[in-house]
């Protein structure tokens, strides 16, 4: 990131997210917000994926609802190489150092609720979850590639089709339906999952 500290890029991505977002944030249909983030910017900030995995982060390896668990990245790697599927970094924020556990506790402090932060990784073609709804608000974030989604936001009625890019932000409620794949152009997918629980503090 060109020399800056977590917290810096914590502050720039925080103050670009703020006033695309915060009036949004209990809307009851998606909502997406396209290049909150300038793509080459947000496609240049730090995540410990891959290689760069930190020693004692934990990756979901999703397969329908099964959730396979490694720890160490030659197991990863060799899992991923075995099945390919969406790998799940999974509380980001709590178990590898970064400007996103920053931005998570200013979040959970600015929210009054607690967010959880992880990323998922992912190629075409990978499989993933399936149709599927989650127990959060989910605050998403496209840091690299495209992400396909489609939403119910009427269980009875057909999908909405949503694409995310490199620096838009996707706003899915809670409990609202949702599959996801990653698109043949450009292939490959990171987003990040802000998950806001309604937990009390």
């Amino acid at each position: 990131m060109g020399g800056l500290t977590h917290q810096e890029v914590a502050f720039s991505f925080l103050g670009r997210l703020g006033p695309a977002v915060w009036p949004r944030l209990t809307a009851s249909q998606p909502v997406h917000v396209q290049q909150v983030f300038d793509a080459t910017w947000i496609e240049s900030v730090f995540l410990p994926l891959a290689e760069q995995k930190a020693a004692g982060q934990t990756v979901a390896l999703v397969d329908g609802l099964d959730f396979h668990r490694r720890s160490h990245k030659d197991a990863v790697a060799r899992a991923y190489q075995e099945r390919q599927r969406t790998r799940v970094y999974e509380s980001l924020d709590l178990r590898s150092d970064g400007w996103f556990s920053a931005v998570t506790l200013q979040l959970t402090a600015m929210i009054r609720s607690p967010v959880v932060c992880s990323a998922y990784e992912s190629h075409a073609g990978d499989r993933n979850l399936g149709p599927h709804d989650d127990e959060w608000l989910g605050l998403i974030t496209q840091v690299r590639g495209a992400k396909r989604w489609l939403v119910w936001p009427d269980t009875t009625g057909a999908p909405e089709e949503i694409v995310t890019r490199a620096g838009d932000v996707l706003i899915l409620p809670q409990g609202m339906k949702h599959e996801v794949n990653t698109p043949g152009s450009p292939g490959y997918s990171v987003h990040l999952v802000f998950a806001i629980t309604d937990e009390p503090m």
